[in-house]
């Protein structure tokens, strides 16, 4: 009988609600019966869902961390290069900025015949100096040669990196990040729908923007508060429902304040299930600055939502203007508000819209296909070295 072929995943943390995270995790519970899969993460871990997957070997490295360290991330890539080679791993698929930098050299030193460089978002978009901006670059570009294939999450983040030229010379293709469908078709009562509403204490009538992710610089929520802030100036009915946690939370609160608005925007923390949240809204608001391909996009158009964004990576794989929902450049609160405006003046619009989005995502983002076109590329990959041998 021949043996499961060996694949390790790696990942930085375990983030709550992470679109990283739900790809690796769907892709390895799918797998697990066709793969030995092993799993390398930091120590910051705040799901545990990942150690509940029978046949899932996981090793915690104790020196990755998140932000740069780097007497630490010299000692995680001895770590992973140790990992690597005493497992001697057929093939390794990287995830996240740090896990992927450090993951793909250290398969690189250890020889490993297979290393996929999963590409989730341009990390040297996020706002930041052009000094640091330009090391991001250069640490990409004198590290990517390290792996043999690049899965991005959408067209716009390859575009980018044939922007900067990184990678030029590396097999690609775009895998989008998968979902649960499942779940976005079930039928959601009304009943149910007044009860989560009452949960948070919202209006039966109210109409309810929403903003799910975790609260960042690059999550940028505070663009939404302020085109909120416009938008119930002009609408008394208007709730905002704002989604999640993170170092940006308090300063949002504080510009609520500020605006006035603060007994009409909803705090409700960290979602594990964004089901109801997306059941009971009306309009998604997604003024990220920076994305590998937005899920909370997805989620909303699997959800029946339309959503004004601004232009950001991958946007415009997943939202069709004037068709599903509308787009701006980034920044511009005023072009956010405008179209935020026309669905709030116009509920067959927004239920025109939420139908398209429905339609056009159920066919794309369904995990199952995430998972065979995966499954493909490891079965060519490894039967690539087989066939050497």
């Amino acid at each position: 009988m021949n043996r499961r072929r060996k694949v390790l995943h790696t990942m930085t943390w375990l983030a709550p609600g992470g679109g990283a995270d739900r790809n690796v995790y769907l892709t390895m519970k799918e797998m697990r019966k066709a793969y030995d899969l092993h799993l390398v993460v930091g120590h910051e871990i705040h799901r545990r869902d990942f150690f509940e997957l029978e046949g899932i070997t996981i090793h915690v490295c104790p020196y990755l961390d998140r932000e740069i360290h780097p007497w630490r991330d010299f000692l995680s890539l001895i770590w992973f290069f140790r990992l690597i080679r005493r497992e001697r791993y057929d093939l390794v698929h990287t995830h996240e900025t740090k896990a992927s930098l450090i993951g793909r050299v250290a398969a690189w030193m250890a020889r490993c015949p297979h290393i996929i460089y999963g590409l989730h978002g341009v990390a040297f978009n996020d706002p930041m100096s052009k000094l640091k901006r330009a090391f991001y670059i250069g640490l990409e570009k004198g590290t990517i040669g390290c792996a043999h294939h690049i899965v991005s999450v959408g067209e716009d983040t390859l575009n980018e990196y044939r922007k900067h030229q990184i990678g030029c010379h590396i097999p690609k293709q775009v895998v989008y990040s998968g979902i649960d469908v499942e779940r976005y078709k079930q039928h959601i009562s009304e009943a149910d729908k007044c009860a989560w509403r009452q949960q948070w204490g919202i209006a039966p009538d109210a109409i309810v923007l929403v903003n799910i992710g975790r609260f960042s610089v690059a999550k940028a929520q505070h663009y939404t508060i302020r085109a909120f802030a416009k938008l119930r100036a002009q609408n008394a009915n208007l709730r905002l429902l704002l989604v999640g946690e993170g170092p940006e939370k308090e300063v949002c609160k504080q510009l609520c304040q500020e605006l006035g608005i603060a007994k009409d925007v909803i705090f409700a923390g960290f979602c594990e299930d964004v089901v109801p949240v997306y059941a009971i809204s009306d309009i998604h608001m997604l003024t990220s600055l920076r994305e590998g391909l937005p899920s909370v996009a997805v989620e909303a158009s699997l959800s029946r939502v339309p959503t004004v964004a601004f232009e950001v990576e991958g946007i415009y794989e997943i939202v069709t203007p004037d068709k599903t929902g509308y787009v701006v450049g980034q920044g511009d609160v005023d072009a956010l508000v405008d179209c935020a405006q026309k669905l709030l003046d116009d509920a067959e619009k927004r239920q025109l819209f939420g139908q398209e989005a429905f339609g056009w995502a159920i066919e794309r983002w369904d995990h199952r296909v995430m998972v065979r076109d995966l499954n493909v590329l490891y079965q060519d990959m490894l039967k690539e070295s087989h066939e050497k041998t």
